[in-house]
């Protein structure tokens, strides 16, 4: 065969701009996020430019981008972990690992940036919300494994468990906090979790134990309405609704099941 011959047989794939693939979807997702960053980055400006500052909603746009930047921290944090795992490390790093992370506060980062997903979570700002709700997991698990006695680590845990159906782990971990500090709001994620596993009896327990506190407790008022509504006694659930009403202004959807209550009376 000709030397001629030789070249013709051999294809070249030409790249037709400075973008590179990744074969590794996880690498490639983490670079499409970065090119995301930039290219809004440029839009920011050209319409600041365009419109003006005073125009421009910059809270929205920083939002937006603040998510962004957070995503692409946590997917770069999440392929650290995978190429460097503990098992890897002698016991000596890692103690001296934690150490350090436990001096510089480390466990109050992974704490916010659980916190924060959380809140997106509760927008319906995540496609799979499993994904997201894991991934929330995975970062209480961090602060705990830096600082056991965190308690909003284990608090923050527990709403992400309870999102995924898992209510009997989520209560131990709202346990958990409890032994740490007590704070009502972790009482009514126990009710909460009760309610929605269907165990009625503890979740009303609960709500009650903290109305003795606070007599004013919207959210109790409101968790035993629903928790009444469930096992279909309707007249204590439009007692509990009036007496959230009563207290702060009910959302809609509360206020289309509370006259459904009425009807059914």
């Amino acid at each position: 065969m000709k030397e001629s011959e030789d070249w013709e047989d051999i294809k070249v794939n030409r790249r037709k701009g400075d973008k590179v693939f990744f074969e590794s979807t996880f690498l490639q997702q983490i670079s499409d996020s970065i090119d995301y960053l930039s290219d809004e980055s440029k839009e920011v400006l050209k319409e600041i430019d365009k419109r003006g500052l005073d125009d421009i909603d910059v809270e929205e746009v920083g939002e937006t981008t603040l998510n962004h930047i957070s995503d692409v921290v946590d997917e770069v944090s999440q392929l650290k972990s995978e190429i460097i795992t503990s098992d890897d490390l002698p016991d000596s790093v890692k103690k001296s690992s934690r150490n350090f992370k436990i001096a510089l506060n480390r466990d109050e980062d992974y704490v916010r940036r659980a916190r924060r997903r959380l809140n997106r979570i509760e927008l319906n700002d995540f496609n799979d919300l499993q994904r997201a709700n894991l991934r929330v997991i995975q970062l209480c698990d961090k602060a705990i494994d830096v600082n056991d006695s965190n308690k909003d680590a284990h608090y923050l845990k527990g709403r992400a468990l309870s999102n995924l159906g898992r209510y009997d782990d989520a209560i131990d971990e709202f346990i958990t906090s409890l032994a740490i500090m007590d704070d009502l709001n972790i009482y009514l994620a126990i009710a909460d979790a009760n309610r929605l596993n269907g165990e009625y009896e503890d979740a009303i327990s609960v709500y009650d134990s903290v109305l003795e506190r606070d007599e004013h407790s919207y959210e109790a008022y409101k968790g035993k309405a629903l928790t009444y509504y469930d096992c279909e006694d309707f007249k204590n659930a439009d007692k509990s609704f009036k007496k959230a009403n009563d207290i702060t202004l009910l959302d809609n959807e509360s206020k289309t099941l509370w006259k459904e209550c009425i009807d059914k009376i």
